[in-house]
């Protein structure tokens, strides 16, 4: 079996990171390895940031960044990271901006508008942009505008950017105007536009031991398919469907590891963590601790940002910066 990795290391760019909303720091890989230096993490999650620490050291700190002094934060050339997605999301209540959760995309533009970096990366799902949250998402650009940056947003499809999963992702990314350009998004390199699938990413990983990974299996069986299969037809609750090794995967979310996710094994399993971690284009050198519970290590790979992506936006984004400077 070979090392895996999505996130080939480039020499360092020069330029500094202050990542909020870091979670497990799955977008934090596709940084680093484009050669950033992050000088300072921060969430709320104590899991996530647990994870973060074992990966990549004690820069991380757990905080309520509506808490934060943000005089505290240092000053940095780029500021990375979305708000925790679920008031905006689809599958959510959907309370938007109202939420409590929702406030933090507004902490979030006061902290940039503060600190004035170079330039921001924004992360959230897609359903940012649906018709319920599009006045917010709207309010969001222009509040952005107003403070001074040039704004490009785009879905992103990690699908089309190398990675074995379908997961489309709102990205915004704001150039500081004194700068004098706009941020343009990376075209996926050759070969990577909606070719990998579920087989190149896990299929030379070998099967769990049942016996010792017994929460992987409980639960996932023929009774439970037929079960949730008439849940569905009576309108409520996920069908269970089991993914194709030669297709892309499904996106994997924060409910993927308890079987109450659409998205399984093609084997009528839970998918491992690790396999999951691949299909987020996180590298084997990432590991989650053993103390963390099994729930939440699910979580912190769900609402992780696809490390290929991150790489792909970072790269891009330092690429853009150098030649404006030069």
């Amino acid at each position: 079996m070979t090392e895996f990795n999505l996130t080939p290391q480039l020499p360092a760019n020069g330029l500094t990171v202050l990542e909020l909303f870091c979670g497990g720091g799955l977008g934090a890989i596709g940084f680093k390895a484009v050669g950033y230096d992050i000088v300072k993490a921060l969430d709320f999650d104590k899991n996530a940031v647990k994870a973060y620490r074992h990966n990549f050291g004690d820069y991380v700190e757990q905080a309520d960044i509506n808490e934060i002094d943000i005089d505290s934060l240092p000053n940095t050339d780029v500021i990375f990271g979305g708000p925790p997605c679920q008031d905006f999301s689809v599958a959510g209540k959907g309370a938007g901006a109202d939420g409590e959760r929702g406030k933090l995309v507004w902490r979030y533009l006061e902290i940039i508008e503060r600190k004035q970096p170079k330039a921001f990366v924004f992360e959230n799902v897609k359903g940012l942009i649906t018709k319920r949250h599009r006045p917010t998402f709207d309010a969001l650009i222009d509040k952005f505008n107003e403070i001074g940056y040039e704004i490009s947003w785009q879905v992103i499809n990690a699908w089309h950017y190398g990675v074995a999963q379908k997961r489309e992702r709102v990205f915004i990314v704001g150039i500081r105007k004194d700068l004098g350009f706009t941020f343009e998004f990376p075209n996926p390199l050759e070969g990577d536009y909606q070719t990998r699938v579920l087989r190149d990413v896990i299929g030379d990983l070998p099967e769990p031991n049942k016996e010792k990974n017994h929460q992987m299996f409980d639960n996932i069986n023929e009774k439970t398919i037929e079960h949730n299969r008439r849940n569905k037809e009576k309108g409520n609750g996920f069908k269970l469907v089991p993914q194709d090794f030669e297709k892309v995967s499904l996106t994997i979310d924060s409910h993927v590891g308890y079987g109450s996710s659409a998205n399984i094994h093609p084997d009528l399993r839970r998918f491992t963590v690790r396999e999951c971690l691949r299909i987020q284009s996180a590298p084997d050198t990432y590991v989650l601790p053993d103390d963390i519970s099994l729930s939440a290590q699910y979580r912190i790979v769900g609402n992780g940002i696809a490390s290929r992506v991150a790489w792909y936006i970072g790269r891009a984004l330092a690429d853009q910066l150098a030649s404006t400077s030069s």
